[in-house]
């Protein structure tokens, strides 16, 4: 589950990226659309970091567990 939810993060993390790129390529840019895909930006890197901490917990506690494999 948390893998399936990390990829569809880094699409829509990618997706914004490229809108972003592209209003702001336009000559009247509208930079109020802009602030807002930036901050939906963000709040998805939050997330996915989130997400990439919580599985790197769960290795390290897995391998203190179980041992190096």
């Amino acid at each position: 589950m948390p893998q399936e939810r990390l990829e569809a993060l880094q699409r829509k993390h990618s997706m914004l990226s490229a809108l972003i790129e592209r209003e702001e390529s336009l000559p009247a840019a509208n930079e109020s659309y802009v602030r807002q895909l930036k901050r939906q930006k963000l709040m998805i890197k939050d997330i996915l970091s989130g997400i990439r901490d919580d599985l790197m917990d769960e290795a390290r506690e897995r391998q203190q567990t179980y041992g190096r494999a």
